[in-house]
């Protein structure tokens, strides 16, 4: 662990309170947000759905989806990363062997999944949807490992504010949560029809039969599950609020965004990925602001956001123009900038094709340069985020 106070070391010598203020991982205002605008987001589109009666995959979903993707950033995050390590070389150095692993290997899985993506959208649909579920996979463990991260943060900015370390039964559940909530989530998409609704499949059909799925019911099997799971994780979390108050909001408003996805998976998915997507652009633009050691770096205020959202815009101008509005709109007034766009259709799938693949190098990318039980990882990207 990275050294912090020697009063944050020892529970006995915390003061009796410690400022609820001091404890924000970000800002009061900018945390609570990050979970609060993707859940008005998914309310919106259910009340929107409760008026046009659509079905589970209906237009106020493709409007879901698409707005966590593009305006809450998930979709387009992912090319955050290289920005990082390519503006804050020191990230490429921390081992040996960082810059290879991050370089080549991003390389690497690039033009793999491109090539994989694809051939398969042209010639092996069935192969194809076997790798739309593994990439699920992949996307919910890296959602998921981003939320321990950020968990262990908060514990960090605890500590170095003279608040009590974790207790050990919270450091337990905080290695369990990844693993039981990636099975439990994945079990809901992957096996148990989206609705009680005869016929309907799951979220994430992989080609079963209607009979292949799992009975709807079990729902309540994976949610009694998920319920013994947070009740420990609130014993184990009691303590004086002004110690723990913000640690608490943001694990168990996480807590609460799993068990939407156990019972609406779909909606679920969309208020996952808004969160995930708004935390990376902060916890970015946190790591890209220069450290005291930095007086000289240009990249700073304005600068650092200017440049996360022009990086960005190739990932944006592909979900604009792939937007549910942009078919909405063509087939209402037959607009001639629109119909342009929609025949350059082989193009703009050729850039879907290269986001996704993007995606998957992002989670390889992510996989070494947060690897805080190095010591030397610690002691380069800690002092960005303000912990060091």
């Amino acid at each position: 662990m990275p050294t912090l106070p020697a009063s944050a070391l020892d529970a006995s010598e915390a003061p009796a309170s410690v400022r609820f203020q001091g404890l924000w991982l970000f800002s009061p205002r900018a945390d609570i947000s990050l979970l609060l605008l993707p859940t008005l987001l998914m309310l919106a589109c259910v009340w929107l759905a409760s008026f046009t009666g659509e079905g589970s995959r209906g237009f106020s979903q493709m409007i879901g989806r698409w707005t966590s993707q593009y305006v809450f950033l998930n979709g387009t995050h992912v090319i955050l990363t290289f920005l990082l390590v390519g503006t804050r070389r020191e990230l490429l150095h921390t081992t040996p062997h960082q810059s290879r692993l991050l370089v080549g290997g991003s390389a690497a899985v690039f033009a793999v999944t491109f090539a994989l993506f694809w051939y398969t959208s042209e010639h092996a649909p069935l192969l194809a949807l076997l790798l739309g579920a593994t990439v699920h996979i992949l996307a919910a463990h890296h959602t998921l490992s981003q939320v321990k991260g950020l968990w262990a943060l908060h514990g960090l900015r605890g500590r170095a504010q003279g608040a009590p370390p974790l207790s050990e039964a919270e450091r337990t559940l905080q290695r369990q949560f990844v693993p039981l909530a990636l099975v439990l989530m994945m079990a809901r998409s992957l096996a148990l029809p989206v609705t009680a609704a005869r016929g309907e499949g799951p979220m994430i059909n992989i080609g079963q039969a209607e009979s292949g799925s799992l009975p709807h019911v079990l729902i309540w099997l994976l949610l009694a599950v998920w319920g013994v799971f947070v009740v420990r994780l609130v014993l184990a979390m009691r303590g004086p609020p002004g110690q723990s108050g913000p640690r608490r909001v943001y694990v168990l408003g996480h807590a609460a965004v799993v068990a939407v996805y156990l019972v609406w998976p779909l909606w679920g998915a969309i208020l996952s990925a808004g969160i995930h997507g708004l935390e990376y652009f902060f916890l970015t633009g946190r790591m890209l602001e220069p450290t005291p050691a930095e007086p000289t770096a240009r990249l700073r205020g304005p600068r650092v956001w200017l440049a996360m959202v022009a990086v960005m815009s190739p990932i944006i101008l592909v979900g604009i123009v792939n937007s549910p509005f942009v078919t909405l709109v063509d087939g209402v007034t037959g607009n001639a900038a629109t119909v342009f766009f929609l025949r350059q259709e082989p193009l703009w799938s050729l850039g879907v094709v290269a986001t996704n693949a993007v995606v998957l190098a992002h989670y390889f990318a992510d996989a070494f340069l947060y690897r805080f039980r190095i010591p030397r990882v610690r002691e380069v990207t800690l002092p960005r985020l303000g912990l060091g």
